[in-house]
């Protein structure tokens, strides 16, 4: 009867008990707002650049994707720009956080702590500047959930526009 009683009601209590205690951190909801540490390989950016950092948390992500087959384009006329959208589709602009930093003060990982995105959320974080040719753009971005409060960022798919440079 002992065994029985531990079996079938103490422990799925404790089971359900403990679940419910780390579920926050595995599905969202904590509320936590996260921190990013993005490791920057020296020669990425040009010593000159800018660099630029874009954090979209979930609700503005949305917006993005819903607004992404609309087009913009600029009246010449008008000097104005005009947004046009597909049947049903209501243009919103997105709004993602944004920092900047000068690459000469930079060391070798930034800190960034995000006032939108937290522990559970879907995000996107977007980087960009000059690249170290002084001419080009070089930037990477990731898409994922964020799993917990500090998210080191490292090893990132670097692309470099290829324009013509003078």
């Amino acid at each position: 009867m002992k065994q029985s009683f531990v079996r079938k009601i103490l422990l799925p209590a404790a089971l359900i008990f403990l679940a419910g205690c780390t579920l926050p951190s595995y599905v969202g909801g904590s509320g936590e707002n996260v921190v990013f540490a993005l490791a920057i390989t020296s020669g990425t950016f040009s010593q000159e650049a800018t660099m630029r950092v874009r954090i979209w948390d979930a609700e503005q992500l949305e917006i993005a994707e819903s607004s992404a087959n609309c087009a913009v384009s600029y009246n010449a006329d008008t000097q104005t720009e005009e947004v046009h959208c597909p049947e049903g589709v209501e243009y919103q602009a997105a709004a993602p956080e944004e920092f900047e930093f000068r690459v000469q003060d930079l060391g070798a990982q930034v800190e960034i702590r995000s006032a939108s995105v937290t522990v559970g959320e879907k995000y996107r974080l977007q980087i960009s500047g000059l690249a170290s040719d002084d001419c080009n753009t070089t930037s990477a971005s990731v898409e994922e959930k964020a799993r917990s409060t500090n998210i080191l960022i490292e090893d990132l798919m670097w692309a470099t526009t290829m324009m013509a440079c003078p």
